[in-house]
């Protein structure tokens, strides 16, 4: 478990975006399951860096806008320079991409095939600058966070890994292993790989390490933490899969920040 003043700064952390994403200073109704990025990246058939060239209304769905996008670096699917936004503007849900801003954008095709993205679908802005009077440490948090996700994506692309999850597969840990793991140093990339083979049963057969911290001393615990302490579900709770499958989950190393010790954990923040 982590301590009350990390959970206390992650929530600060958490808010902070969300208050910058938006510019919006009200309470919004609509909210988001937190996902893991190795299963945004699985679940989505588009992920890039790229500039909004231009936006306008769709056509046909009050809910959605077209958007006609410059690509920076693609790391999923096929290169295309149209998407389309779930906007939807008149509910609590609403999101907006101005022209001219940059993005992180995962998008999924929607039930007519269309790649789209919206309010819930992982995207970051790149280029937005938040108030640091009013704000402190929240653009250098903000930046930390979106680097790391970059540096996931970039280091799968390089690295050829094929991120599939067709049994929409999750992950959990069932006990507290990585608490241990608090106070270590990590010097170069702040996140390890690691693939589990999955039987029928939901059963973990293997666990190869793809990626490690630098840190020697983590390697082997680590990995035994992971071997003896991840449990695997679905969404709709069976209890057994049709075959065999394999699925790369992450963990995330956070540096000591003001007072509190550094740590591992499994999302990226």
């Amino acid at each position: 478990m982590q301590s009350e003043n990390t959970s206390t700064f992650i929530e600060m952390k958490e808010t902070l975006v969300i208050l910058f994403l938006f510019s919006i200073n009200k309470i919004f109704a609509c909210s988001c399951a937190i996902v893991p990025l190795m299963d945004r990246i699985s679940m989505s058939n588009f992920i890039a860096t790229a500039k909004i060239l231009k936006i306008s209304p769709d056509k046909e769905n009050s809910s959605l806008h077209d958007i006609e996008i410059e690509i920076i670096d693609l790391y999923k699917g096929q290169a295309t320079s149209h998407l389309k936004i779930y906007s939807a503007l008149n509910s609590s849900c609403a999101f907006y991409t101005p022209e001219n801003s940059e993005w992180l954008i995962f998008a999924s095709k929607n039930k007519n095939g269309n790649l789209s993205f919206g309010y819930c679908s992982g995207a970051k802005r790149l280029d937005g600058k938040i108030d640091s009077k009013k704000y402190p440490h929240a653009e250098k948090n903000y930046k930390k966070s979106i680097e790391l996700k970059l540096q996931v994506l970039e280091y799968l692309k390089n690295s050829e890994i094929q991120t599939l999850n067709k049994f929409g597969l999750r992950t959990s840990f069932f006990n507290d292993c990585l608490k241990s793991f608090k106070g270590n140093e990590v010097k170069t990339d702040r996140f390890a790989l690691y693939e589990l083979t999955v039987e029928n049963d939901l059963s973990i057969s293997e666990v190869k390490a793809l990626k490690e911290f630098d840190n020697d001393n983590l390697k082997t615990d680590l990995l035994n933490c992971v071997r003896e302490s991840v449990k695997i579900y679905t969404r709709k709770k069976e209890t057994e899969i049709s075959n065999r499958t394999k699925i790369i989950i992450a963990l995330y190393y956070y540096a000591s920040e003001r007072g509190n010790e550094s740590f591992i954990g499994r999302f990226n923040l």
